[in-house]
């Protein structure tokens, strides 16, 4: 609990500084450059109704509402329950997958959701691993549902899914006051203003919007049990990698390193190794420049050094095969000395690990530098406004409940709304104890001990969806905490800002460009590493990535950047 108090002390300093701005109004057609707009002082001229938002105020100004969470209160309640008296039943198309439920109406959010707002909701899910096909599918048959959540990118840009009549702009439903949860929290912070926009100031889609600054969540983790055990410190240079690796293979007789490339807590993601090189998977921005890393420099040491040590029996011989499950598997069977993992995995790596080693100690180690003063500039980030994005349909005007939808969604954004889905509902999934800190009490935290608290939460809180996020809203083991701000303490300048947008003529002709040369790279890549290529071969490998239109390709994303940094 000490812990989780440190951290709450900062995310209030973090928080008065997203929160301080002035009072105005703010044209929306012209975005700011350097500071964020002021508060509009227009409210939609609606009426309180009784018992709104769950007993919170109706307000359209931030008030404390109770002494008892004041630190997380950052948003307004501006919405007047229940948003309809008549049945109105939303088609929600989201993936699912998940081991603890058969489906989403299990959840006790929606169904609390659907308590409050007196909106039904009827989940539709594509077949698990077939998402890209069934949107595809979709679109093509115009069996549209009223929202897309985190679908596929639309061929073309987000803009040519308006154009072809797939998806409702939302600026004219904003400009209306439809929006006014999601309208405060965009005009008081300048990054959730300027990156919900696209460059000419029109607005798409919900964005889950992290109130709360979560830092990294994926990077490098060693068995510390094993450090204690060798007596060797936790490593911070590539060479310290090197040695550590091959004392862990010839002590224990395994190759310790569980390398990753492509999924969300490898290279692609963390940059393991790849960052220390000062190279990456994908595009780069360096002083608003964009550049792609597997053609630098730096990714053909970073190729070098991961043959290495795969030739002398350090990294896993099956790491271009494996999946997620397997992954994390091999890393809690006692088979891997170091790799890279999110912390949301942690809490069950370390219950699974224990069962065959009662030592078994997983701690964070940051991007080791692979040469004296060098500083990393490339790490897991996140922005305030994240990928997780939804889509209301044109399905939803054919329907006439386009305006409900906009509301419905726009409930997500006030206080209530978002801690909501942030938490569960109160006194179901959790209470607020007498010193104002949370504790979960949901039963099946506790039915199980084998199962922690990522494993479970779906039953009662949300987690990658487009609402108001409190991304302290969870339980973590002390080392999650202690890899947040570790973490942390490297630079990220040289990241690809989540939110840059593209023309739909820029983004038809983008995918057409990478495509193929993404293709080339997942193929070439391990066969570098593995040795099947000779590294010999890296100058061919970059000119036939140039010959594939690479050059236009990074000149499309400095031109993306160059406007993004304007709004």
């Amino acid at each position: 609990m000490k812990s989780r108090k440190l951290i709450a002390f900062f995310v209030v300093l973090s928080m008065l500084a997203a929160v301080i701005a002035a009072c105005g109004t703010t044209d929306n057609t012209t975005a700011p450059t350097t500071e964020a707009p002021e508060q509009t002082t227009a409210a939609p001229e609606l009426t309180e109704g009784a018992n709104t938002n769950n007993g919170r105020p109706y307000n359209l100004t931030p008030v404390k509402w109770d002494n008892r969470d004041d630190k997380y209160l950052t948003g307004i309640n501006a919405t007047v329950l229940p948003l309809t008296e008549d049945e109105v039943v939303i088609d929600y198309w989201t993936s699912f997958d998940s081991t603890i439920m058969q489906g989403l109406d299990e959840s006790e959010v929606f169904q609390e959701m659907e308590r409050r707002t007196g909106v039904k909701i009827n989940f539709v899910y594509p077949p698990a691993g077939q998402e890209a096909d069934n949107f595809n599918l979709r679109i093509n048959s115009n069996e549209l549902p009223h929202i897309f959540r985190t679908p596929p990118a639309y061929a073309g840009g987000y803009q040519k899914g308006v154009i072809d009549g797939v998806y409702l702009e939302l600026t004219d439903y904003y400009d209306a006051g439809m929006m006014p949860n999601y309208q405060w929290q965009r005009e008081n912070n300048e990054e959730i203003y300027r990156d919900t926009i696209d460059d000419e100031g029109r607005l798409y889609f919900f964005a889950m919007l992290d109130i709360v600054p979560s830092h990294p969540w994926s990077g490098l983790w060693v068995r510390a049990d094993w450090l204690e055990e060798l007596g060797l410190e936790h490593p911070t240079t590539i060479d310290d990698w090197d040695v550590m690796l091959r004392e862990m293979r010839d002590a224990y007789g395994i190759a310790p390193l569980a390398l990753n490339l492509d999924l969300w807590f490898g290279v692609a993601v963390n940059y393991m190794f790849a960052g220390s090189y000062e190279a990456g998977w994908e595009f780069l921005n360096v002083d608003g420049e964009a550049r792609y890393g597997p053609i630098e420099d730096g990714y053909l040491s970073f190729l070098t050094k991961m043959n290495e040590w795969y030739e002398d029996g350090l990294i896993d011989p099956d790491f271009a095969t494996r999946d997620f499950a397997s992954y994390e598997a091999n890393i809690a069977n006692g088979n891997v000395g170091a790799a890279g993992i999110a912390y949301g995995s942690l809490g069950q790596l370390l219950r699974t690990g224990a069962l065959e080693a009662p030592d078994y100690s997983l701690k964070p180690v940051l991007q080791p530098k692979s040469y004296d003063g060098q500083v990393i500039r490339l790490r897991q980030n996140n922005s305030t406004v994240r990928a997780d994005r939804e889509f209301i349909t044109t399905r939803a005007v054919e329907d006439g409940i386009d305006e409900i939808v906009v509301r419905w969604k726009d409930y997500w954004y006030s206080q209530d709304g978002g801690d909501l889905c942030s938490y569960g509902p109160e006194d179901v999934s959790y209470i607020w104890d007498d010193q104002g800190e949370f504790e979960w009490i949901h039963p099946r935290l506790f039915d199980d001990e084998e199962l922690d608290f990522w494993t479970v939460y779906p039953l009662f809180k949300l987690h990658n969806w487009g609402y108001l996020r409190n991304s302290q809203a969870y339980e973590n083991v002390d080392e999650v905490f202690e890899c947040i701000e570790l973490w942390a303490t490297q630079d990220a300048s040289w990241l690809m800002p989540d939110n840059i947008s593209h023309t739909t003529e820029e983004a038809r002709e983008l995918t057409n460009i990478m495509v193929d040369i993404n293709t080339y790279r997942d193929e070439m890549t391990p066969k570098f590493i593995m040795g099947q290529e000779p590294l010999s071969n890296f100058d061919a490998f970059v000119t036939t990535i140039r010959g594939m239109n690479i050059d236009r390709a990074i000149e499309i994303k400095t031109d993306a950047l160059e406007r993004y940094y304007q709004r």
